[in-house]
């Protein structure tokens, strides 16, 4: 089934949480999940990315490049979090906290391929509403949510040929979720760095190296950058640097889901 969401009722573009409706699953067309096209059974099938260990011990993802660590004793942690991996070891981490709950890997990559290359926008809601859900999860006590989600931007090419950017959708339904502004026209990309599949991390950096340029009136903001995936990094570390350059006070990092081999 092709999905529009231009072509959805007003109702529709509400998050599902706010309204007493059934909805429906979007893999199995069975009743969905409260507040989600999604049932049970079938969000059970995304594969996650676990950061709860046994007590005394913790794990997440590197907060440089997004690679999933291995558990390490509670008293290791800084004040910052866990340390950074080996391979990213003495460089300055560009974000905050990185919130990526699900590995890229099936269902979850067949969905978002479906949502960026066959236009189902409706699972953007249900993407958007699962990442506000475990940003609220993880969020730390007493820290406040970024002040606004920026996603990231597509070259106008790229945007005319797709008709849309996922992460803005995505974004867009997050943030709707958590009652924090999205501004899909804070950054954009200043040249068509073209597709970034296959090159090695140096690689990519390279090729994404200046690509975007940010408003100067995101100048002392707390941010989180949206975006549907994670591979090396490397687009989000560039967009970081940007953010800062112009000011930004502190960035995040939120995106889908996670290749298995984030380096």
């Amino acid at each position: 089934m092709h999905f529009s969401m231009a072509s959805l009722p007003l109702w529709a573009k509400i998050p599902l949480s706010r309204l007493k409706i059934d909805s429906q699953c979007v893999i199995c067309a069975r009743s969905g999940g409260q507040g989600v096209d999604l049932c049970d059974d079938c969000e059970s099938l995304l594969q996650t990315c676990f950061v709860e260990e046994p007590a005394g011990r913790v794990s997440g993802l590197c907060l440089s490049c997004g690679a999933e660590l291995s558990s390490v004793p509670f008293e290791q942690l800084s004040q910052r979090g866990l340390p950074p991996c080996t391979q990213c070891s003495g460089q300055a981490a560009p974000f905050t906290r990185i919130v990526a709950p699900y590995r890229y890997e099936f269902p979850v990559d067949r969905l978002i391929q479906s949502l960026k290359y066959r236009e189902q926008r409706v699972l953007a809601r249900i993407f958007g509403t699962l990442l506000a859900r475990s940003v609220q999860r993880q969020h730390p006590t007493g820290h406040a949510l970024p002040e606004l989600l920026l996603p990231v931007p597509l070259h106008a090419t790229r945007l005319r040929q797709r008709g849309f950017n996922q992460s803005a959708e995505i974004a867009r339904w997050c943030g709707r979720e958590l009652g924090v502004e999205s501004r899909a026209r804070a950054v954009t990309r200043e040249y068509d760095t073209g597709s970034l599949a296959g090159l090695s991390r140096a690689e990519r950096q390279y090729r994404i190296l200046g690509a975007f340029r940010a408003q100067e009136a995101l100048a002392d903001r707390h941010v989180a950058i949206i975006d549907d995936v994670l591979t090396t990094g490397s687009t989000t570390r560039e967009l970081a640097r940007e953010l800062y350059d112009t000011g930004v006070a502190s960035v995040e990092l939120w995106v889908l889901a996670r290749t298995s081999s984030a380096r």
